[in-house]
């Protein structure tokens, strides 16, 4: 039997819950999404209005709401504002408002204008719900063309034979498509190269990998700002040379031979004459220098006839007997054993080349001589001097 106790506990549970189910509203999920957005659509650089409305609230009922944000590229979280009262955004030109009047069920949030950056989880929530959690959440995308972040792979170095993963990050909505091409136009080996989204795969490098790489990212709305890199190789050096140059002697004219030196990081490069027969333990000559006899330039060639290259020229001043023979031409890289190529120069009747050192004035002399007389070189015709000056270089 139910006493005048039982009955008033039940009445006041009762009118507790009644109560609290009348002074705590929820949010209206009339639209499927809660917080409505305008436009539906946003782009970046334009104006957003960002809306939450509380149902069940009584003439007297004053609630606070919360707006807050975790971005999607970052993972970072802010408190937006309350209510009336803007926390972020504010520097260094305000692009924040919100907006709520005394007696309104809305609640406004105003971004002017949108930046692509603010991608992510957009949340209104009650901030005073007796530990109830009401709060409601839609994802904010905001269109935007694609670009290239500075996470991406900068400039980078690694061994012939290792294996490396280039990483192009990029930004936009909606995701963009990435594509990767190589500055000179080549072909991207398919065997030992393999893109899988916005990563390259490079499988056992070699020299001929070394290069610019650009990494381009385009989306509906359009293309974003190339990313490029370099992909140095470090690799051996080995060395292009022409075996044998001819040239007469005592005609006070020069010689030159020339060798293409490859590797990364750039060789040292020296050169050096065998010495003459009879000197068995003494191979070479000690390191040839720029003097009155010998001249050595290097020179970087154009990238269409070689890459981490370099073009090495030794000139030989005024030629005579005791200059024919072999001469080496030394590279050195660290961290690789040492690579030399080797030319020999031999004599010949006549003058095979007649581009001569600046200083030589011995060149005015010859050129004298062939175009005045016959008696020097009497084989010689017009045809063959024309072909002697376009002498080209070879290997």
């Amino acid at each position: 039997m139910k006493t005048s106790w039982d009955f008033f506990a039940y009445f006041i549970c009762v009118s507790i819950s009644s109560s609290y189910a009348e002074t705590t509203p929820r949010f209206d999920m009339r639209d499927k999404d809660g917080i409505i957005f305008d436009p539906i659509a946003p782009r970046a650089g334009e104006r957003l209005v960002a809306k939450c409305t509380l149902v069940g609230l009584t003439p007297s009922d004053k609630r606070h709401v919360e707006w807050s944000l975790e971005r999607f590229n970052d993972g970072k979280n802010f408190t937006l504002a309350v209510d009336s009262d803007v926390l972020q955004f504010n520097q260094p030109v305000p692009r924040l408002q919100a907006i709520h009047g005394t007696d309104s069920p809305d609640w406004y949030l105003i971004f002017d204008p949108l930046d692509r950056d603010d991608i992510g989880n957009l949340t209104c929530r009650l901030t005073d719900t007796n530990l109830r959690d009401v709060y409601l959440t839609r994802f904010l995308n905001v269109i935007s063309e694609p670009v290239v972040l500075e996470s991406s792979t900068k400039d980078i170095e690694v061994n012939e034979g290792d294996s490396v993963t280039l990483i192009c990050n990029t930004q936009g909505y909606p995701v963009p498509k990435i594509e990767w091409q190589k500055a000179d136009a080549a072909p991207l080996s398919s065997g030992y190269i393999r893109q899988v989204g916005s990563q390259l795969h490079l499988h056992r490098v070699t020299s001929r990998d070394t290069g610019i790489y650009k990494c381009l990212a385009s989306n509906l709305v359009g293309f974003g700002s190339e990313w490029t890199l370099k992909l140095s190789v470090r690799f051996r050096p080995f060395i292009y040379c022409q075996n044998e140059v001819g040239q007469a002697t005592d005609f006070q004219v020069d010689v030159y031979m020339e060798c293409y030196v490859h590797g990364y990081p750039a060789p040292k490069i020296s050169w050096r004459k065998e010495r003459s027969a009879g000197l068995p333990n003494m191979k070479y000559d000690t390191d040839i220098w720029n003097s009155q006899k010998y001249l050595i330039e290097a020179t970087i060639p154009e990238m269409s006839i070689c890459t981490d290259c370099i073009l090495s020229r030794l000139t030989i001043i005024n030629v005579e007997q005791a200059d024919l023979g072999h001469y080496y031409i030394n590279a050195t890289s660290p961290n690789f054993p040492p690579e030399y190529g080797r030319i020999t120069l031999y004599q010949t009747p006549d003058c095979q080349q007649f581009i001569t050192h600046r200083d030589n004035k011995g060149c005015k002399r010859i050129y004298t001589q062939i175009s005045s007389s016959d008696k020097l070189f009497p084989h010689y015709s017009a045809f063959h001097v024309f072909i002697s000056l376009m002498f080209i270089r070879f290997f």
